[in-house]
């Protein structure tokens, strides 16, 4: 499960402006890898109503009932610092200075049926098939992590600063551009996971997987 939210910024927010000196934004973006769990305690039918209230399709359809199921949440979240100084004829003139960002996940949980005792045949195959999935994630954020940072450095660098009536109104109104500059990444993001994921959940894959065992 994967969820983002951006902000659209609107020109009308504000007008430019100009300090009187020039100064270098500094960004920083901490990645997290997220923490795999596994948890051996519900029912098929309980992983079934989780994939199901995640929007994950099943490739067999709604009917497959699934023996085991990986769920995270991509999160990203920034943090500005804003320098804004009074101008002659009322309101302010801001900037950013630094930007402080996350990206990544929380928990990577991997779900496995209860039926299916840790020991198993059965169990390490549904394990072993639920780990390629959080290949699939950690592999996204190795490719995309780089390109975040170069990414919102550039925009934070170009961005110009902002004439607004208060600081406060000028911070939401820079962060709402930078939010709209990575939106595309994220959006492409999303695209990669969904696709690479479903590349696992075949029914081919799954008879291959289901023919290495017999407790099923």
């Amino acid at each position: 499960m994967i969820g983002i939210v951006f902000f659209c910024a609107t020109t009308a927010d504000a007008a430019t402006c100009a300090f009187p000196d020039s100064q270098s934004v500094h960004v920083t973006i901490q990645r997290n890898d997220g923490r795999v769990t596994v948890n051996n305690a519900h029912s098929r039918e309980s992983l079934r109503r989780m994939q199901r209230q995640s929007g994950r399709a099943s490739a067999f359809g709604s009917a497959w009932t699934p023996v085991g199921l990986t769920l995270t949440e991509l999160k990203y979240s920034m943090r500005l610092k804003v320098e804004a100084q009074p101008v002659s004829d009322g309101g302010y003139c801001a900037r950013v200075t630094a930007v402080e960002a996350d990206l990544g996940y929380d928990n990577l949980r991997i779900f496995i049926a209860r039926k299916f005792r840790p020991g198993s045949c059965a169990y390490r195959s549904i394990n072993a098939h639920e780990m390629t999935h959080v290949a699939v994630f950690k592999q996204a954020l190795d490719r995309f992590y780089p390109r975040l940072q170069h990414r919102l450095q550039r925009a934070a660098e170009t961005l110009d600063p902002v004439r607004t009536s208060n600081p406060d109104r000028a911070a939401a109104y820079l962060r709402k551009r930078l939010s709209a500059s990575v939106e595309p990444l994220f959006l492409e993001m999303n695209r990669e996971l969904d696709r690479n994921n479903a590349r696992l959940d075949t029914p081919e894959r799954y008879r291959r997987e289901q023919a290495l065992c017999t407790d099923w």
